[in-house]
C-alpha cells in the first residue's frame, strides 16, 4: 500500500459486485422486504436508462421490478427518492473500487492512472448505470444534483494529497470537470464501450497540470 495518500484510513471493504444495473423477472427471489427495495432500484437504473427519467413512472418501475405498484410507495415517497438511492448505491460502488486502485499503486501518477482505469472501465461495462447517473442525473431533481455534486467532490482529495504538487483549487475543479465532461459525452452519444481507450490521453490530460 502507498503511503501519503489523501485522506487516508482503514482500508475499504471489497466492494460490491456492480451498481444497480440488473433488470428483475417477476416471480424471482427477493420480492418483499428489502428485497423489493433492491429490486426498484435495479428497475428504475434499467428503466430510466431505457425511457429517460422524465418519461419514467411508478407504475414502469413496479412492473419492471416484478412488483405491485402500492410497493412502490412503502419504499420510497416518490420517483426521486428512488433515483437518489440509485445513484448513491452506484456511485458508492464506483468511489470504493477506485480508492482500492489508487492506494494498490506506489506513486501518486500512477493512482491516478489506475483510478481512471476503474472508473472507465466501470462505465464502460455497465451503460445503463452510465446513462441512467452521468445523463438522467441532470433532470432527476434537487436531490439528486446536490448528490452529484457532493460525488465530484469527493475525486478533490485525489488531486490535493500530501505528496500532489500544489495548484490552485480551481485548475483541480477543472481538471475534475474536463474529465467528466468527456465522460458524459461519450456516454450520451452511446459510445460507452469506447472509453477504455481514453485511458492515456484522460491520465495524460489530469497529469500535465501538476507537472510545474
Amino acid at each position: 500500500m502507498r503511503e501519503g495518500t489523501p485522506e487516508a484510513g482503514p482500508d475499504p471493504a471489497p466492494p460490491p459486485a456492480r451498481p444497480p444495473r440488473c433488470r428483475p423477472r417477476p416471480g424471482s427471489p427477493g420480492t418483499t422486504g428489502s428485497g423489493q427495495r433492491a429490486r426498484l432500484i435495479d428497475a428504475l437504473v434499467a428503466v430510466v436508462a431505457e425511457n429517460g427519467y422524465l418519461r419514467t413512472t411508478v407504475g414502469q418501475v413496479a412492473a419492471t421490478a416484478g412488483v405491485p405498484e402500492n410497493a412502490f410507495h412503502t419504499h420510497f415517497r416518490d420517483l426521486d427518492e428512488c433515483f437518489l438511492a440509485a445513484y448513491r448505491r452506484g456511485t458508492e460502488v464506483l468511489l470504493t473500487t477506485v480508492e482500492a486502485a489508487y492506494r494498490a499503486e506506489p506513486s501518486w501518477p500512477a493512482g491516478i492512472r489506475a483510478g481512471l482505469r476503474v472508473v472507465l472501465e466501470l462505465v464502460a461495462a455497465e451503460p445503463a448505470f452510465a446513462r441512467t447517473c452521468l445523463i438522467e442525473a441532470s433532470v432527476a431533481g434537487a436531490r439528486v444534483h446536490r448528490a452529484r455534486l457532493a460525488f465530484l467532490a469527493k475525486f478533490r482529495s485525489y488531486l490535493s494529497g500530501p505528496d500532489v504538487p500544489r495548484v490552485p483549487d480551481v485548475i483541480r475543479d477543472a481538471v475534475i470537470g474536463g474529465v467528466y465532461t468527456m465522460i458524459y459525452n461519450y456516454v450520451e452519444s452511446d459510445r460507452a464501450a469506447e472509453l477504455p481507450g481514453l485511458l492515456d490521453p484522460l491520465t495524460d490530460f489530469t497529469l500535465m497540470f501538476f507537472r510545474g
